[in-house]
Parts: C-alpha cells; structure tokens; sequence
C-alpha cells in the first residue's frame, strides 16, 4: 500500500503534461519572446541571468527578430573602511557586465558597471550573508542597466 499511492501520483503527474519549470527543452533552456539569455557562470551569473528576463520579458521596442543575449560577467569585493583593530567595517563588491545581443540582423554589444556597499558585521557568518545580499544587489541593479541600455539602442535606430 505504501508503494501503491507513489506509483498513482507519478502517474497522474506524468498523464497532466507535468514539466519541470527549469528543465532543458530540447537541448536548450526554455525562451520567453523575442530575447534569450544565455547562462552565465557561478551563483552571482545565475542571479544577473534571472534578473535579466525578468526585465526583458517585456520586451525591447524596435526589436522584430528572436536575439540571444550573452554577458560576460566580472564582479570584485573591495574592503574600504578599517576599525582600529584592522578589521574591515565597510566593504564594497564591483560588477561589471559586457554584453552582447545577437540575432540575424541585429549586433548590439555595451558594458555596465555597478557598485554595491554594506556595512561589515562583528559576525564571520554575518559577513557572508553581507556579502550575498549585497551581490545580489548588484545584480538586480545590473541587469536594469543593461536593459535600459539595450532599450535606448533600439530606441534611437
């Protein structure tokens, strides 16, 4: 019995068309309009590749062909403040995106930069969480930027 009600949900959730949300069609991941966005490397890459379709879902004026979108990614924390102890108690993460829009008539490329602070906390753990929330920060800021700038290319062609 306690095999049996398994087996009649994983039938039942194959027979709906049940699909996971992240997996790959086809070779490739899952489009939304006219824009793709190519995956980027490591967890800060994967927050700017989010935030970047979710700016874009809504698409770009002007733009009448399927793009692929493809960043590169660079991102450094600087420590800026120190205690008297020699401890860090400012700190700051830089990112710096240059990208690229490829379709079949379209080549646009740019680069953006960002900078996001925060105050260091007594605690290691607290650091990183710091440190986390301030990358994404970063991202989220980033991907508005290059979607404003793509958005004012196509706007003056």
């Amino acid at each position: 019995m306690k095999h049996i009600v398994p087996a009649l949900l994983l039938i039942a959730t194959a027979a709906c068309g049940f699909q996971p949300v992240y997996a790959p069609v086809d070779g490739k991941y899952a489009e939304s309009g006219m824009i793709s966005v190519s995956p980027i490397d490591g967890r800060q890459g994967h927050m700017l590749r989010r935030a970047l379709q979710q700016e874009l879902a809504v698409g770009v004026p002007g733009l009448t062909e399927k793009v692929t979108l493809s960043v590169t990614l660079g991102s450094n924390l600087s420590r800026l403040a120190l205690r008297p102890d020699g401890a860090a108690s400012r700190s700051s993460i830089v990112a710096n995106g240059s990208y690229r829009l490829e379709g079949e008539n379209t080549r646009v490329t740019g680069r953006s930069n960002v900078e996001a602070g925060f105050l260091v906390p007594d605690s290691p753990y607290g650091d990183i969480a710091a440190q986390t929330d301030a990358g994404d920060r970063a991202m989220r800021v980033l991907a508005k930027q290059i979607a404003d700038d793509i958005r004012l290319k196509f706007a003056g062609s």
